[in-house]
């Protein structure tokens, strides 16, 4: 079969070849359509009407049409979208485009919910709208909380995020959380995952840390999440109240862009007993060699297995990270169990 690289034309053109590659080359063109434009929403509205045995094929669908000049979408549009979200037993659905506008609408359209694994809204292509009213955006509620009941993976890339406080108890069954750029115009995501008892994994990516300080505190206050990915835009202070609570349940720990000073690394000893990954990235580091050294010697982190560093040169702590430094590090941390890598 034809490797992921193939672009669609390419695997048409491979169809017609030989009728011995059509069924092939169907199972991986209609596997999970990427769709730019309402026309392309219709035609494959129109191709999978009038051919029922396709619908099996689909098993997730990207929705990104772009609004048109004159910013009109028409019945046959509407319909079209609304057959594609109708189709039963998808697994994926992105939401990009005009559809990451007041994302929620289109959500309860979909008749299949149940079976939604991933759900990914991209509001990048509309994040630059002179319009307020264009500007991408969800409103999550208890009542998408059980119509996707069984999703996996939630990724929300540059929308605003209006979160509802839930007047009824649920719990999600998420493996990974991502908000990429998402504005919290209302609500916490401890609320949105409300009761959920564990999270594997919250990556969260900002332009600065200082804005998302609150909520990943209160999440690992009410969650036990066991990876925690944190990367700001621009480089700023660490916000110390992330970890002021035990979060023993974190295996994996992950900062870029956040100032991390001694006292950081020595709070993370005291509160992520359990941590088995711990990497750090980014301008604003001032440990230097010989204290982490000191700091892996303590034993303070007893189940580290990986820790990954910036080199002194990109650090303000350059200056003193000389080569017999970084030697005496690595041969503390091999006599502990631990692989060091620089970046």
């Amino acid at each position: 079969m034809p490797s992921d690289h193939w672009w669609p034309g390419d695997l048409v053109q491979l169809a017609q070849v030989s009728s011995a590659w059509l069924g092939p080359v169907r199972k991986r063109l209609f596997a999970t359509p990427s769709l730019h434009s309402f026309r392309a929403c219709t035609r494959l509205a129109r191709s999978l009407s009038t051919n029922p045995s396709l619908l099996s094929l689909v098993k997730g669908v990207e929705l990104r049409p772009m609004p048109g000049a004159d910013r009109h979408v028409s019945p046959q549009d509407r319909a079209s979208l609304n057959f594609l979200l109708s189709i039963e037993g998808l697994l994926h659905i992105t939401l990009g485009g005009l559809m990451s506008v007041k994302a929620e609408r289109f959500l309860h359209r979909v008749t299949d919910p149940y079976s939604i694994i991933n759900l990914h809204i991209d509001g990048s292509c509309m994040a630059h709208s002179l319009s307020p009213a264009d500007y991408p955006s969800l409103e999550w509620d208890e009542s998408l909380a059980f119509q996707f009941c069984s999703l996996k993976t939630l990724h929300l890339t540059t929308i605003e995020l209006a979160i509802s406080s839930p007047s009824i108890p649920y719990q999600l069954q998420l493996s990974q959380l991502h908000l990429d750029h998402v504005t919290i115009t209302r609500g916490y995501i401890a609320q949105l995952l409300h009761q959920t008892p564990s999270l594997p994994c919250l990556r969260i990516t900002t332009a600065q840390a200082s804005e998302f300080d609150e909520q990943v505190r209160c999440v690992l206050d009410s969650c036990a999440v066991e990876a925690l990915e944190f990367e700001a835009d621009e480089e700023g202070l660490l916000i110390h109240s992330i970890l002021d609570n035990n979060s023993s349940s974190l295996r994996s720990l992950c900062l870029v862009n956040v100032h991390v000073d001694l006292d950081t690394v020595n709070l993370i000893g005291e509160q992520c007993r359990h941590l088995k990954n711990l990497f750090i990235s980014g301008q604003m580091i001032t440990v230097l060699p010989h204290e982490w050294t000191s700091f892996i010697k303590k034993g303070s982190l007893p189940c580290l297995r990986n820790l990954g560093l910036v080199l002194g040169a990109k650090s303000r702590s350059s200056a003193r990270w000389s080569s017999s430094a970084i030697d005496e590090l690595i041969n503390a941390a091999t006599l502990n169990g631990i692989q060091v890598s620089f970046t």
